[in-house]
């Protein structure tokens, strides 16, 4: 199993809808909280930052994934910040490596991250893991 693999999962999980990228982070990380002993090797390892557990291999995967065709990185019109969503590519790609058990916690957390305004998401992830406030501006 591919930590691109893996990121690829986290974004085709939303079944075509963007995810943000406090949405990818959290989700990533708990990924790696959840599943410590079955991830690769070289999976990400999060900074306390500002708005709690941060990895910027993210975004540079997230790339990678976009110049292979697997996904699409758009702007938000509004906000400015980028969004990722899965192609016709990167949805049809066949992710066996990754266990049954992972692949339901992503789809779970997904769906879980997407319904949180990002104040809620970052709270509730301060809630599991107060340790990442350590260097937060966010507050709230």
């Amino acid at each position: 199993m591919k930590r691109l693999d893996l990121l690829l999962k986290i974004i085709a999980a939303a079944d075509g809808e963007k995810v943000t990228p406090a949405q990818l982070q959290k989700v990533a990380f708990l990924v790696g909280m959840e599943f410590p002993k079955d991830l690769p090797e070289d999976y990400y390892v999060f900074e306390k930052y500002d708005y709690g557990p941060f990895s910027a291999d993210v975004y540079r995967d997230a790339e990678e994934l976009e110049r292979e065709g697997k996904i699409a990185i758009s702007v938000n019109p509004r906000g400015g910040w980028r969004e990722y969503s899965a192609t016709v590519r990167g949805s049809r790609i066949d992710l066996r490596d990754i266990p049954e058990e992972m692949k339901s916690f992503i789809e779970d957390k997904v769906s879980w991250a997407r319904g949180l305004s990002f104040q809620q998401l970052v709270r509730e992830v301060y809630i599991q893991f107060p340790e990442y406030r350590e260097n937060s501006v966010f507050q709230g």
